[in-house]
């Protein structure tokens, strides 16, 4: 790799003083390696083999769920990523740095053992605790997703020499300015950026200080295995969970309730449609902070009665195999993973134009597309697709095609490819 030289992992630059601490977050160092707890002697250099041969990589997250939302698209891909990475090959770990919560709670159901620093994301301690992981665990890769992380993992690295991966999952058109100066000054300590989309990758160009070539687009994927649409009995179970009467059409939407997701324009549509086509039913799936003010928009617009808040659906194939229509709203975004999971399962597509979206969509092939905050638009798309079945099936079949390019087990090799370019750029 190109720019400064860097010290050999686990040795602090020569122009740095580094005592690397103990760290005094109980059960970490059971968790994670319990053969050199309490152990005060320096870390040695570690080949790129590693010591059992794998390429150990942490990564490191913010946070598990976003308020009140008991998971987001980034733990989602934790859980899809760990156990299809080569295991002879790689060591993974998941590290968070806020304290244990509802949404790593859910992490351990999914199989998933994240250790938790109980730190706050400005928190001064967050980089001994991660020094002190470091000496432990000897990684090659600090693997990086969000905003403080992405610091964190930088200073760490520039004291260690352990490569630092950061992961831009987003399109965030409210950047802090704290960020962009933080991102200026580390971005010499920066080895690869990942990003998941291309128009995330020029968002890293112009506002995280990434040159374009230290950029990787790896685009998201599903589990594409675990979205085939289910038998009829499936089906007509959960249209009774959620109080849709047989043969009436359904549009619906399955993501966060937050700004981002642009649930506040699908509720606007739909009192649009309603007055056209009084029969349709609306499902809005997942949790937020947002869900009671999205209920108090439905009863103000009058559809509170059209207008199933499913809440947080784990079975999400089920959900999805009741929408004759999958919306997707956002006003900004990576690429989510459930359009990778409406595509698979076959799903009629009517979306906003919005940054990856945009790159996985195609007009009028595989989807309808409407610019973001459009009410009226989505509205039309929504129409003209129950009105003319026909489109709706053309859509559908092409989308459940390309959903083949999006395996998150292609998503899992590019990943492996990156580690080992970062390591065999060491």
């Amino acid at each position: 790799m190109g720019g400064p030289s860097r010290p050999e992992p686990g040795r602090a630059d020569a122009n740095h003083s580094v005592r690397i601490p103990r760290l005094r977050r109980a059960g970490v160092f059971r968790r994670l390696d319990p053969h050199v707890r309490g152990s005060r002697r320096s870390v040695s250099p570690v080949s790129a083999a590693g010591r059992d041969g794998r390429i150990k990589v942490l990564h490191l997250c913010d946070k598990f769920g976003i308020r009140e939302s008991r998971t987001h698209g980034v733990s989602r891909l934790f859980t899809w990523w760990f156990p299809r990475f080569d295991r002879s090959r790689y060591d993974v770990r998941l590290v968070g740095i806020r304290p244990e919560d509802g949404a790593s709670a859910h992490l351990r159901t999914q199989g998933l053992d994240p250790v938790c620093l109980g730190r706050g994301p400005f928190h001064p301690a967050v980089v001994t605790d991660l020094l002190a992981l470091v000496r432990a665990e000897r990684p090659h890769v600090l693997h990086a997703h969000g905003y403080a992380t992405s610091n964190y993992a930088r200073i760490v690295g520039a004291l260690t020499g352990v490569r630092v991966l950061i992961h831009e999952h987003t399109s965030f058109p409210s950047i802090p300015f704290y960020q962009r100066a933080i991102d200026r000054a580390l971005a010499g300590r920066t080895d690869l950026g990942v990003a998941v989309s291309d128009s995330t990758r020029d968002f890293m160009v112009r506002y995280r200080s990434l040159p374009a070539e230290k950029i990787r687009v790896v685009y998201n994927g599903a589990p594409l295995e675990e979205f085939i649409p289910p038998g009829l009995e499936r089906v007509r179970a959960e249209r009774a969970r959620l109080g849709l009467r047989e043969g009436e059409p359904v549009v619906g939407a399955v993501g966060r309730m937050d700004e981002q997701k642009g649930m506040t324009y699908l509720l606007q549509a739909a009192a649009r449609i309603l007055r056209r086509r009084p029969d349709v039913r609306f499902v809005l799936a997942g949790d937020g902070h947002l869900l009671e003010r999205h209920r108090e928009e439905a009863r103000a617009l009058g559809i509170a009665e059209r207008t199933v808040f499913a809440g947080f659906c784990e079975d999400v194939p089920a959900l999805q195999s009741v929408l004759d229509i999958q919306a997707f709203p956002s006003i900004y975004e990576g690429t989510p993973l459930t359009v990778f999971e409406a595509m698979a399962m076959g799903r009629v597509i009517a979306s906003t134009t919005v940054d990856g979206l945009a790159e996985v969509l195609r007009h009028r092939e595989n989807a309808l597309l409407v610019p973001p905050r459009d009410p009226d638009a989505l509205a039309g798309a929504v129409l003209e697709l129950l009105a003319d079945p026909g489109l709706a099936g053309r859509l559908a079949a092409q989308a459940a095609a390309d959903s083949r390019r999006y395996d998150v087990s292609r998503t899992v090799r590019e990943l492996e490819a990156v580690y080992e370019e970062l390591v065999g750029g060491g």
